[in-house]
């Protein structure tokens, strides 16, 4: 049985595990982003423009969703590759 040599090259590239995880953070940040974006700017638009058959909370839903879902996916994407540290390597 051969000694050991070092690590194998699939040890030695980056873990395809941090993409996978980082892609489901933007995801997650992609719902919430969206449900707040929406809410906030459904209301916002609403004390801005009052509440005649609900078309100024309809705008700022239509407006909050797509933003808050582009923003919340680069922000929770973002975050987690940031603050993601690799393993410090031990040197023989």
């Amino acid at each position: 049985m051969p000694g050991h040599l070092g690590a194998r090259q699939d040890q030695r590239e980056p873990a395809l595990i941090r993409w996978l995880v980082a892609l489901l953070a933007a995801l997650v940040g992609a719902c919430i982003g969206a449900g707040v974006m929406a809410m906030g700017l459904g209301l916002l638009f609403t004390a801005i423009g009052g509440s005649f058959e609900g078309s100024a909370a309809m705008g700022g839903v239509a407006v909050g969703l797509p933003l808050g879902s582009v923003l919340g996916f680069g922000l929770g994407g973002w975050l987690l590759l940031r603050s993601w540290k690799p393993a410090p390597r031990s040197t023989p």
